[in-house]
């Protein structure tokens, strides 16, 4: 086991759970709230122009790249921990290449909801 890339596949975990967590705070409690990936830095929640509609246009997306990246954080973990690889190396990049896909479909869906909600 390489422990670079287990350190890296923690860091992709991590960040997917992250991502599920605020996910799934938005979709139980309805509100938004400050947090990182979902407010701009230099703006507060009571800038946002209509809380619902914002909501649910980021919902899709950030859904999306959470239960990719928590995925593909797991699987990386797990093929790069096992004696015997579960996946061959072509199979990685092709989950590293949805990753990148999901990470620039939120960001481009999260620049046009700062733009179109926060006045930026």
């Amino acid at each position: 086991m390489n422990s670079t890339f287990a350190f890296l596949d923690l860091i992709a975990l991590g960040c997917g759970i992250y991502c599920l967590y605020t996910w799934i705070k938005l979709a139980v409690g309805k509100k938004l709230f400050q947090n990182g990936l979902l407010v701009p830095k230099e703006k507060t929640v009571k800038d946002c122009l209509d809380e619902q509609a914002y909501i649910a246009y980021i919902m899709p997306p950030l859904a999306t790249t959470a239960i990719v990246t928590t995925l593909y954080g797991a699987f990386c973990l797990l093929n790069d921990m096992s004696q015997t690889p579960i996946a061959a190396f072509p199979w990685n990049l092709v989950m590293l290449a949805a990753v990148l896909g999901c990470l620039v479909w939120f960001a481009v869906r999260n620049s046009k909801a700062n733009r179109e909600y926060f006045g930026m």
